[in-house]
């Protein structure tokens, strides 16, 4: 719940206060949050192309920028005077504010003090870390702190630890330096990907958000709808898919496309769980979507150091074989239900629609250019940006706006404040995640957990699989998509790639399992916020998304034994392993709903079953196997079909 609180502080200010109930001291603080945003914003944006600071100040400012965005949001008012949460919170964010600039300022000594722990730089950087955990607690709960100080607290005790888990502990001094003011762990991968890279990301959704490009894909979808059959349940699958991987979050992108997709399908007669499934599955669908993959790609880039337009290209295949997995699970429920395609003339035009959005795909294509032209994603982003701020401005005058400029304008620094405001979660997140990754590293816990994962496993990649599979859901549970992926990785990855699977197999596979854990319960946060939008009950929700999103739980495991999928082949292993992922999908679909035409019988269910098991063993007489099955099972459920159904009166 703590994510949907985010998702509806950042986007609309201080949680739960209207509009019009607000005083004069809540105007105060909202003004002041949207002005720390927009110079966070503006600032980064600036860094994307200037050298301002160095390297680790620039970090230093970006979590303390977010560190006081988070603080100003959770101030609150009663009877017209700040609480003395408020006040306290107030006191950490400016004792947060003055140790970050003692850090600033004396970053140069803390550097050549390396290997030297001196009272200052212990002190500071303890007290900079405990404001962190404090903000990433007020913004993703109690559990990713939890776990950052279980880590720290394994560094120091490393000594007392049995068996696997013995090193040789880290002093206190050395433990809050290593993770803090040596410029390493809070300071380190991650938060360079969150200061350079992911921040211009949330800056180029904000924009996209501003000028209307979600509204756009929205109204794409709902046009989209009139077009075929099952439509009405497809506006949750395009919408989902296209938004989510702007949005940078399951939460928020039920909450912006459920409120319209989850009514409209019940409406038209989709049980209410079927319905929250559909938004859930289609939602956490965004992160593994590229070019943009939730900001994901970015983290997995700089991880592997595979560059990042290479990653995108590769999630390509993967990614549309998912969403053709739920779309094909939604178009038979329609058939199964008798729904059509829907018709209102309310829903936008389909010609207009697309030209609206197609305005805004054009700097996400730049983007994509950009890369393969071999730019820094940084420079990529900023041009990018820049690019859609300029068809923002050509769009207020071609189109009829009263004051386009001082519409424009409110539109862009809209767009820097979403930005502002949106980072400011994830730059906390992943400063904790940092010293997380910092002390297990140096204790060398993951290779430790690698060996004893390997020597389980044996010799068989399946199990091995399995192992790290449920490792990455288990771990991934009611975290942030970044964050979920960097402890999979951590974990997970390194067993796979001892085994000999290739680096970028082994990471997309544990970054699928990590991202499907948000619809696998018992935490199963997307499929929570759905089935709170649908009145459903939330365990039914979770059996059905993860039905519905076969696709994800199963490709995966093809990533091994067919890493074709992955572009690790020919064009024809590559052509292959798509049919044969296609053919699964559909004959475990049909065998799960036990509908195709008609309903089936028994025996064209466990024909299906026997097709969809063949299909996806990797060896070659069970793919014709497959294949001529299903071709068996079309024929006989065609023929059923047309004996049994009524003809129409001549």
């Amino acid at each position: 719940m703590n994510e949907i609180r985010r998702v509806t502080t950042a986007k609309y200010g201080r949680e739960g206060i209207g509009m019009a109930e607000k005083s004069k001291l809540e105007f105060g603080i909202d003004r002041i949050t949207s002005i720390v945003a927009i110079t966070m914003s503006i600032y980064h944006l600036l860094a994307a192309n200037f050298t301002i600071f160095g390297a680790e100040q620039h970090i230093n400012l970006h979590i303390t920028f977010a560190v006081v965005i988070i603080f100003l949001q959770a101030l609150k008012v009663k009877n017209g005077n700040l609480t003395w949460k408020s006040w306290a919170i107030i006191a950490l964010m400016l004792c947060g504010i003055a140790t970050s600039l003692y850090i600033h300022t004396h970053s140069m000594a803390f550097q050549m003090a390396l290997g030297k722990q001196p009272f200052d730089k212990v002190f500071s950087g303890l007290v900079f870390l405990i404001v962190v955990l404090i903000a990433t607690k007020m913004t993703w709960g109690i559990v990713i702190p939890v776990i950052a100080i279980a880590a720290l607290l394994y560094g120091y005790y490393g000594a007392h630890m049995p068996g696997v888990f013995f090193h040789g502990g880290l002093s206190f001094p050395r433990l809050i330096t290593y993770v803090t003011t040596n410029f390493t762990g809070m300071y380190g991968m991650l938060s360079s990907v969150s200061a350079n890279t992911i921040v211009l990301f949330t800056i180029f959704a904000g924009m996209m958000e501003s000028f209307g490009a979600i509204n756009s894909i929205m109204d794409l979808a709902m046009s989209a709808s009139t077009k075929v059959r099952s439509g009405g349940a497809q506006v949750a699958v395009l919408s989902s898919g296209l938004i989510g991987s702007i949005t940078g979050s399951v939460a928020a992108n039920i909450t912006l496309t459920g409120a319209v997709s989850i009514p409209l399908m019940k409406k038209r007669g989709y049980p209410s769980e079927f319905a929250a499934a559909c938004e859930a599955t289609a939602s956490t669908g965004g992160a593994i979507l590229p070019p943009v993959m939730n900001a994901a790609a970015f983290i997995i880039s700089s991880w592997t150091s595979i560059p990042y337009i290479y990653i995108a290209l590769v999630g390509v295949t993967p990614a549309v074989l998912y969403y053709l997995g739920i779309a094909l699970s939604v178009y038979i429920k329609a058939l199964k239900l008798g729904d059509e395609k829907v018709k209102d003339e309310l829903v936008p035009e389909f010609g207009k629609a697309l030209r609206e959005l197609l305005a805004y795909i054009l700097p996400i294509v730049l983007l994509v250019v950009l890369m393969m032209m071999n730019y820094s994603p940084q420079k990529a982003l900023f041009i990018s940006t820049i690019c859609l701020i300029l068809i923002g401005l050509m769009k207020q005058f071609t189109g009829k706006v009263e004051n386009p400029v001082q519409t424009f304008v409110k539109k862009v620094i809209s767009g820097f404040e979403s930005g502002g405001k949106s980072v400011a979660g994830i730059a906390a997140v992943m400063a904790t995640m940092g010293c997380v990754v910092e002390i297990l590293t140096a204790t060398g816990l993951p290779s430790k957990i690698s060996q004893f994962t390997l020597a389980l496993a044996g010799n068989n990649l399946l199990l091995l699989a399995v192992l790290v599979a449920v490792t990455c859901l288990i771990f991934g549970m009611g975290m942030p998509s970044g964050s979920a992926y960097i402890l999979a990785a951590l974990l997970g990855a390194p067993a796979l790639t001892t085994f000999g699977v290739p680096l970028i197999v082994a990471h997309f596979f544990v970054f699928y399992y990590a991202e499907l854990s948000a619809v696998t319960p018992p935490v199963a946060i997307g499929c929570l916020v759905a089935s709170g939008l649908a009145n459903a009950k939330f365990l039914k929700t979770c059996f059905v998304a993860i039905r519905l999103a076969v696709a994800g739980f199963v490709i995966p495991f093809l990533f091994l034994y067919r890493p074709a999928l992955l572009l690790q082949g020919t064009p024809l292993q590559w052509l292959w392993a798509v049919v044969m992922v296609v053919i699964f999908l559909f004959a475990f679909i049909v065998m799960a709903e036990g509908f195709f035409m008609m309903k089936m019988t028994a025996a064209e269910r466990m024909l299906a079953g026997a097709a969809a098991l063949c299909c996806l063993l990797p060896v070659y007489i069970l793919d014709y196997c497959g294949i001529a099955l299903c071709v068996v099972l079309f024929v006989m459920h065609r023929r059923r079909f047309q004996r049994e159904m009524p003809r129409p009166a001549a």
